[in-house]
């Protein structure tokens, strides 16, 4: 999220109402745009094109765009983790130079990734038809470049020109999907055609970035030695991040391959009756998410670069712990506050569960589900807030070996009800999010109040943590 605090907290600041709504919303696609995009795809060509192609093709249609997504988000997350941490350096350096060849070194990485990982379950591990893993290979790619550009076009606050990116992406994308729909070219052609429209929020985006950073690169070598510098100085940093995008799905891929289980026409396994009402419980996540992205950049991080100013001046040992006390104080109000907003929503999704089956055209047998989901993506939303300050303050193994515990709990809790009844299917996923969301504030709590101890003797001995 390198540089976009200064434009949030310009829009935060305003006072006028929309002024803060502004900064939530674009916190919000920077956050998750890519994923906003995906569901408001499928819902609206859903919606528009499933009387016409049927029932099966839609759900052709709606898992491979479901994979593409997955797949992208897996394979991107530890090179885009290293990527943006590189970028900060050079931002707050002010190698402005560097910046642009960072951006192509970070794609060709992430698009080496997710070519890799695409092409091993599309190819590899699985019975797809060949036009399917085509689209499902290139769509992943497009995916990928696009969070590579997301997280990286953070740094020129052009939010603007980001919105209206996704705002014609959707358009194009939902428009051709919809035309490949009546002119009966099937689901693979839909698919490519929501891809389109990502290709072209991915073209705009990178067409505002690199025109901010006009140096020309003559080499990727100097970029490539950073990246695979700061990969060897925090390696759990990237495993961190690669543990955390395989927690978002690990729970989704036992039940696809469990009873519950079933085959597409293209060949794609999913489990309709515990995905959708999942993604309907995810949804709750995203108001939340916006807004911890929006302290984070705004009054946290002047907390925290008021702490970290006082060391740079000198000042007394009483003033810095002062800042000290001030940036805990911050963080959990902070905490406090979002947290207040996410249990608000799952209380008002527990109540109206019966309502949104009908709305998002649920069947009732999936509400338990849906209800597990809320109250798991509450708690799961707050490891999530207690693991990214953990990472802020550079306790990079902690944060690591708290998201491969969460991994490795998620997917045994899900194995062990992946066989039972449908009520019951989510109680792995909510078991595992409430133990280890709880759990996690033990070890943000310790990093919080010992800031102190690891800037000042943490980061005199050893290899970064």
């Amino acid at each position: 999220m390198a540089g976009i605090g200064f434009e949030l907290r310009r829009l935060s600041r305003r006072d006028q109402l929309l002024g803060p709504m502004a900064a939530v919303a674009h916190a919000a696609l920077i956050a998750a745009g890519p994923w906003l995009y995906t569901i408001l795809a499928i819902f609206l060509i859903s919606a528009v094109a499933g009387p016409v192609v049927g029932a099966d093709a839609t759900a052709t249609f709606r898992v491979l765009l479901i994979y593409i997504f997955s797949l992208s988000l897996v394979a991107t997350a530890p090179v885009i983790m290293i990527g943006t941490r590189v970028l900060a350096d050079a931002l707050h350096r002010r190698h402005y130079a560097d910046i642009r060849g960072l951006y192509c070194a970070t794609l060709v990485g992430c698009a080496a990734a997710t070519l890799a990982l695409s092409a091993l379950v599309l190819v590899g591990l699985s019975e797809v038809r060949a036009e399917a893993a085509l689209v499902g290979i290139a769509g992943a790619q497009l995916v990928g470049m696009l969070w590579t550009a997301l997280a990286f076009c953070g740094a020129v606050r052009d939010y603007r020109h980001i919105t209206l990116a996704f705002a014609l992406g959707l358009a194009a994308g939902a428009g051709l999907a919809i035309g490949a729909a009546y002119l009966r070219l099937g689901p693979v052609a839909m698919a490519a055609g929501v891809c389109c429209g990502f290709l072209i929020i991915f073209l705009w985006l990178t067409a505002r970035f690199l025109a901010t950073f006009p140096e020309p690169c003559a080499s990727l070598g100097p970029a490539r030695a950073a990246l695979l510098d700061r990969l060897r100085a925090s390696p759990a940093l990237a495993v961190g991040a690669l543990a955390s995008a395989v927690g978002v799905w690990a729970d989704k891929w036992v039940v696809w391959n469990g009873r519950f289980g079933e085959r597409v026409d293209a060949g794609l396994v999913h489990a309709p009756l515990y995905d959708s009402p999942m993604f309907v419980a995810s949804l709750t996540v995203i108001p939340a998410l916006a807004l911890f992205v929006t302290s984070l950049e705004t009054s946290f991080f002047e907390s925290y670069h008021a702490y970290f100013r006082a060391i740079e001046r000198h000042a007394t040992l009483r003033r810095i712990e002062e800042r000290v006390r001030a940036m805990e104080a911050e963080t959990l109000r902070t905490l406090v506050g979002i947290m207040t907003v996410q249990i608000t929503l799952c209380l008002i999704v527990l109540q109206t569960a019966p309502m949104l089956i009908q709305v998002f055209n649920l069947q009732f047998q999936q509400i338990d589900i849906l209800r597990m989901g809320s109250i798991g993506a509450l708690f799961q939303f707050l490891f999530i807030v207690s693991t990214t300050i953990i990472a802020f303050f550079d306790a990079t193994r902690l944060y690591a070996a708290l998201h491969l515990l969460f991994t490795a709990c998620l997917i045994g809790a899900t194995a062990l009800v992946s066989s039972s009844r449908l009520e019951t299917l989510a109680l792995g996923y909510m078991s595992t999010c409430i133990l280890l969301g709880l759990a996690s504030l033990l070890p943000f709590l310790h990093v919080l109040r010992t800031v102190n101890f690891r800037v000042f003797v943490g980061s005199a001995v050893g290899p970064k943590r």
